[in-house]
């Protein structure tokens, strides 16, 4: 299991529809159109890549260190859940940003 994966369920458990993740700030889930900051800790840089390149296609990481940008899906082995779509993003001053959407 991806460390990721446990956010993506609590964002299922939760009825979320994104889960937001930015270096520098906790995970958020956004709860009938409210985000909501989960009880954890402030993402690095470094945690927010190791967790997103863990679930990254590999030929994606190439195009998303080119680029700074990225959408791809991601199904979660063994679960029924529909899977998430994940966009990544650079933004300024080195930071990374990451937002999955399950499909409605």
């Amino acid at each position: 299991m991806a460390k990721i994966d446990a956010f993506f369920k609590l964002m299922h458990e939760q009825g979320a529809s994104d889960l937001h993740l930015v270096a520098g700030q906790p995970p958020a889930l956004r709860i009938r159109g409210e985000v909501e900051r989960v009880k954890y800790k402030v993402l690095t840089s470094d945690d927010l890549r190791s967790m997103l390149y863990e679930i990254t296609p590999e030929h994606k990481i190439k195009v998303f260190e080119e680029t700074g940008d990225i959408d791809f899906g991601y199904e979660i082995p063994g679960w029924r859940a529909t899977a998430p779509t994940t966009s990544c993003r650079k933004t300024g001053s080195g930071r990374s940003s990451a937002r999955s959407r399950t499909p409605s």
